[in-house]
């Protein structure tokens, strides 16, 4: 079996090696036009759709709800019932509304961001040269799979971005924790650098309801 095996790793490392020309190519075209995108994005406008699976879980969980970005750390997540929550980050704070427990979760933003350094990228906030270690999964006709693994902190979670080809649009995010919980961000009816109100990223405490922070603050 010994011959076979190696005659086997033989080829599989010679394909490996011919691909990996080809992919060294399509990476830089696929991170370089996905680059150039955000770098040229004010502003995010967006409907998603969010699935969660996990190991410890019966069944996946979905939501969905409308979400907005403005460069360099604002955002805003508005997810509809019946698990209503609301997420608001105002440049300074990162805020999340959770009506039904009648809590507010207040934490620092940079911290949050570095707590979820997948998000960074998305929000504005990252560089994918310089914040993840990055692989081409597959090159498709219409798209790129990439992979993105965070440099600083591995243990966070990887993130695998479904690219468009013909404007270098994101089809959907996926984050893997070491876990192996996966949750998939699929977006729709995209709008960049449309106008938006100051207030979308404000956010007040209702009357009545408790604001703590989350243990690791």
């Amino acid at each position: 079996m010994r011959p076979m095996r190696a005659l086997l790793a033989g080829i599989l490392f010679a394909v490996a090696t011919t691909s990996a020309r080809a992919d060294d190519k399509a990476l830089k075209q696929a991170l370089d036009a996905l680059q150039q995108r955000y770098e040229s994005t004010r502003t995010l406008t967006a409907d998603f759709h969010q699935v969660v699976e996990s190991p410890s879980l019966a069944g996946a969980i979905e939501s969905h709800g409308t979400l907005a970005f403005q460069k360099p750390n604002r955002m805003r997540w508005d997810y509809k019932p019946p698990d209503a929550q609301l997420v608001v980050g105002d440049g300074e704070t990162l805020w999340i509304y959770q009506p039904d427990d009648k809590q507010v979760i207040k934490a620092p933003l940079g911290e949050a961001f570095q707590a979820s350094t997948p998000v960074t990228f998305l929000a504005g906030l990252g560089r994918l040269d310089r914040d993840f270690s990055a692989t081409l999964e597959r090159d498709e006709k219409d798209r790129w799979v990439l992979k993105l693994v965070p440099k600083k902190d591995q243990g966070i979670g990887t993130l695998t971005l479904l690219v468009r080809k013909a404007d270098a649009s994101v089809e959907e995010a996926r984050v893997t924790d070491p876990l192996g919980t996966t949750t998939r961000l699929a977006l729709s009816g995209e709008q960049r650098n449309v106008e938006l109100d100051p207030a979308l990223f404000k956010f007040t405490p209702p009357a009545g309801v408790d604001v703590v922070k989350p243990p690791a603050y």
